[in-house]
């Protein structure tokens, strides 16, 4: 399967899903949102079952911030760095578990995850911290965060954070893929009830 493109969410848990998956592990009350986002990933769903997601001017920015840093920031670093690395982990019974890396350096086994934000950097960590340490649960050594902000490219700081690796998170991650293996058959079912009424309703309009 090919999992280059990172709008494409079907078939495949990836950092996106990080916070929800250690959410599952929390305990987090499973809603129809919930079902349907893990159908399509096992593929009981097609992704247009989805929410769409709409390109934002922050999400435009970010693309541009990864260019500019890697372009016109890290030049002597970015030949050794692979854009967009895909890192993978196989779990039985759960979609394919992936990240797309900003960033990685595969002599340190090192992602980069890549943020342009108005937040404050702490705050940034925080948001995401089940993204960052996805990298981790999928066999990253190191992960660094760049988190810029200001205005692109006159005006651009640029803070550069490395993660530690969080035992308590990790744990929380394996609950929530535990609890979605256990889920499975209910999950079919949800999928299965979906696509019924879908097929009710397009013979209603007969």
């Amino acid at each position: 399967m090919d999992f280059s493109n990172v709008q494409d969410r079907s078939g495949y848990l990836g950092g996106t899903d990080a916070r929800l998956v250690g959410r599952i592990g929390g305990g987090l009350r499973i809603n129809l949102e919930h079902y349907i986002r893990l159908a399509v990933a096992y593929g009981d769903l097609p992704r247009r079952y989805l929410r769409g997601v709409p390109k934002t001017e922050a999400m435009e920015a970010g693309h541009r911030f990864e260019d500019y840093f890697f372009e016109e920031v890290a030049t002597d670093w970015a030949p050794r760095i692979q854009r967009q690395h895909i890192l993978r982990r196989p779990m039985e019974d759960l979609p394919a578990l992936i990240a797309h890396a900003d960033g990685y350096d595969e002599t340190q086994g090192l992602a980069l995850e890549l943020k342009f934000s108005r937040y404050a950097t702490t705050d940034v960590l925080e948001r995401y911290k089940y993204q960052l340490q996805w990298y981790y649960f999928l066999g990253a050594k190191k992960v660094r965060l760049i988190h810029g902000s200001g205005t692109l490219p006159e005006d651009v700081r640029i803070a550069f954070r490395t993660v530690e690796k969080d035992p308590e998170a990790q744990e929380q991650l394996m609950r929530g893929l535990c609890r979605i293996q256990e889920m499975r058959p209910r999950i079919q079912e949800v999928a299965e009830m979906i696509e019924l009424r879908e097929i009710g309703n397009d013979e209603n309009n007969y």
